[in-house]
């Protein structure tokens, strides 16, 4: 199976990293300054690149790649950090992969994401699980640049991880998976009330590593 791990309180300063992920600015696919639609709907809104950030944003990124590089015994070589947030008007989750980062001007090839819930019980308890799935009939493919939706007769499920308060949730980019919100504790409106996550995309491969991967000899 790939990689899917918890971690429960990953961050030493959890409460202040929410207090300064509910000042940033946040955008859904139509108006992102960074990152690339790629001719798909988001069902999140989404905050620009922290991962260049000083102070607890950026201790906040260190603890998750830390962790990561722990677990699987290999660096991270790149990586981008956001905070993003579901509301109930948002478009549905749909299940997908994340093998790309579709940055405007150059993609990031992402074999991992650290997802960390920053949301408080008393606003929204138990509100969010991410749903894992295994694709049947489904090749990789060096050439994709987009993130790759796939339909529920190729999907088979493997499982149900639910979000708690400064908990990370790992997993590689290769599952397909989707968020979605609990039925008896709906997403809220805004940032203040809705699932709001610290999400760390990470790249462990080389180039050379990609090439060898995808190139027949």
């Amino acid at each position: 199976m790939k990689h899917i791990t918890e971690k429960a309180n990953i961050l030493t300063s959890a409460d202040d990293v929410r207090t300064k992920a509910l000042t940033l600015d946040y955008y859904t696919n139509e108006n992102h300054p960074e990152i690339a639609d790629g001719g798909e709907e988001w069902v999140c809104h989404i905050s620009k690149d922290i991962s260049k950030e000083t102070g607890v944003l950026a201790d906040a990124t260190i603890e998750v790649i830390n962790q990561l590089q722990k677990d699987i015994n290999k660096p991270v070589l790149e990586y981008k950090t956001y905070c993003q947030f579901n509301t109930a008007s948002s478009n549905p989750p749909f299940v997908h992969t994340d093998q790309y980062l579709l940055l405007k001007e150059n993609h990031m090839k992402v074999d991992y994401i650290g997802n960390v819930y920053i949301t408080p019980d008393d606003i929204a308890t138990e509100s969010t699980w991410f749903e894992f799935y295994e694709a049947k009939y489904l090749q990789e493919n060096a050439s994709m640049q987009h993130f790759l939706k796939l339909s529920s007769d190729k999907l088979t499920d493997i499982g149900i991880r639910t979000f708690a308060y400064n908990k990370a949730l790992y997993f590689d980019t290769a599952v397909p998976h989707k968020n979605a919100p609990i039925s008896t504790t709906p997403w809220g409106t805004d940032v203040s009330d809705s699932p709001l996550c610290f999400t760390v995309f990470m790249r462990t491969t080389t180039p050379e590593e990609v090439h060898a991967r995808y190139v027949s000899p």
